[in-house]
């Protein structure tokens, strides 16, 4: 054996060894790239649905709030209608306007 064929045949194992030391850095970059994009997929419509999701909650917390509010305002607005009504009724029968009406009256015809 000489030493052409060592030389030979360690530019053959350098040559392996470089392959493999660059086809495996390469091999785990395309793997975690391919592996991205499939993540990134997913992700994307995971998150149209928490979207669609999201949407669709506030629509339906709007609709209730606007009955609640509306159910609120008719109560009130009724509840002031009543205060109203029993105040009239109140004036109406308060025996002091009565009085005061009399000695009003009394006051002017002498």
């Amino acid at each position: 054996m000489t030493l052409e064929f060592w030389r030979n045949l360690s530019v053959v194992w350098i040559s392996i060894f470089f392959f493999l030391l660059c086809l495996v850095p390469l091999a785990v970059a395309f793997l975690a790239v391919h592996g991205m994009r499939k993540v990134l997929g997913g992700a994307q419509s995971g998150l149209e649905n928490l979207q669609n999701a999201s949407s669709q909650a506030r629509v339906k917390t709007e609709q209730t709030a606007a009955k609640v509010t509306s159910a609120v305002i008719q109560g009130q607005s009724k509840g002031e209608r009543a205060q109203e009504t029993l105040k009239q009724l109140l004036q109406r029968t308060d025996p002091t306007r009565d009085r005061t009406k009399s000695s009003d009256s009394s006051a002017s015809t002498p």
